[in-house]
């Protein structure tokens, strides 16, 4: 029933309102513990784009954590709960590209094809992209091929982040998608730009790498809040 409800356009829109505000609240009433910046800050200062790479669990304050004047996409599942998302972000100020990174290379998935093409033609006219690359179905926090293919297609660099809350709720889904309290402590960490991968021969040990900094990342963050 209330996937029947949320598949109606006026009740996506009215959710989507709600939960930018919400987020937006939840971020102003929180405190918030900025560490390894100068990671970000980095590659801002070499004013070139890349890939910023979070959990999927982590999306609904992702967004938050972008904070300049550098455009950048969030790519954004097609399924019904990813239209709320992506009305979500927009009304952050941040456009999504519909699609995902899950077996880009197949050409019986169009869709993720017609999604890459445009995350590499942004990522080379220098706007960065925001991936999780565990969504959009899982399994959570492993990370897919398709954001490596992405980096290596598009010469771009891969920057991890992750975010921990003191006080959220956990929801029952496949990647426990969290929401946080107002009046929270919330860490950000951001990890070393992984380089972009150069061939196919080195993406399981690059995939490998990037799946443990992220988990390490969330750990630190949650840690810090404890």
């Amino acid at each position: 029933m209330i996937k029947y409800i949320a598949g109606f356009k006026l009740t996506q829109k009215l959710i989507s309102l709600l939960g930018s505000m919400y987020v937006l609240f939840v971020y102003k009433t929180s405190t918030i513990d900025l560490k390894n910046r100068k990671n970000i800050e980095s590659l801002f200062k070499k004013n070139e784009s890349f890939i910023y790479a979070f959990w999927h669990d982590q999306l609904l304050m992702c967004p938050l954590t972008w904070q300049s004047e550098f455009e950048i996409k969030v790519l954004i599942s097609k399924h019904r709960d990813g239209d709320i998302i992506a009305k979500l972000i927009s009304n952050l100020g941040f456009k999504a590209i519909r699609g995902s990174t899950h077996k880009v290379g197949k050409t019986k998935n169009k869709g993720g094809l017609l999604s890459a093409r445009q995350m590499i033609k942004s990522l080379k006219k220098g706007i960065s992209i925001g991936i999780s690359p565990d969504g959009p179905k899982g399994p959570r926090h492993k990370v897919s091929d398709g954001i490596l293919s992405i980096s290596r297609l598009s010469n771009a660099s891969i920057l991890p982040v992750g975010i921990g809350f003191k006080k959220k709720w956990v929801l029952n889904t496949w990647d426990k998608f969290i929401i946080p309290k107002p009046f929270n402590q919330i860490t950000i960490i951001w990890g070393e730009p992984l380089p972009a991968l150069k061939n196919e021969k080195s993406i399981n040990q690059i995939k490998s790498k990037l799946e443990s900094t992220m988990y390490n990342l969330t750990k630190r963050a949650n840690r810090n809040n404890k």
